[in-house]
């Protein structure tokens, strides 16, 4: 199945009360640069870095929506799968700061789901979150994602004796994997 062939003549993939979820536009690069530098600074330094990574969204191996409020079409962020092709693809959100604790999550992402998972026919999907965000693993937990453990960044050979050490020091680097069914 062909991205373009997920969303709707007019480009909608879902509507909710309150959001669209809509195929990504060009337009909306600066805003995936500059939340994706806000999210990961170290790895995405200068728009230059993060070009590859919004490429990658327009694959065909990515389902990736914007979400706007249906009110106003206002721009609220991104919601994604990425790696379709995988049996058990990845969810992804980011919001802009001003639509961050707002139900914004909850509202789109059981609908987004739902409808990816009749199209795509996998028995689950996953997330990474970072162990320190609070917010999202409440979210995940709230819209039915199970907590299946800790994972980390850290190379396979990093010595064990310093990983609690890391952990404490680099907390970006340990994340929960939640599954949704």
């Amino acid at each position: 199945m062909k991205q373009h062939d997920l969303f709707d003549a007019s480009g909608i993939f879902l509507q909710t009360e309150n959001y669209l979820l809509r195929r990504i536009s060009p337009e909306e690069k600066p805003y995936y640069e500059t939340m994706a530098r806000a999210e990961t600074p170290e790895f995405l330094p200068s728009d230059s870095a993060a070009a590859p990574a919004w490429d990658e969204l327009l694959s065909e191996d990515h389902l990736t929506c914007s979400i706007l409020r249906r009110d106003t079409k206002a721009f609220c962020g991104f919601c994604q799968l990425q790696w379709l092709s995988s049996p058990a693809p990845e969810l992804g959100i980011d919001l802009l700061p001003e639509y961050q604790k707002l139900g914004v999550g909850a509202e789109v992402l059981p609908p987004f789901l739902s409808r990816a998972k009749k199209i795509l026919g996998c028995p689950y999907f996953y997330s990474k979150i970072k162990k320190n965000n609070l917010a999202s693993q409440k979210l995940a937990e709230k819209i039915g994602g199970v907590s299946v453990g800790t994972k980390s960044l850290l190379p396979p050979d990093f010595p064990a004796e310093l990983a609690d050490f890391a952990e404490k020091e680099f907390p970006d680097f340990f994340y929960l994997e939640y599954h949704f069914k």
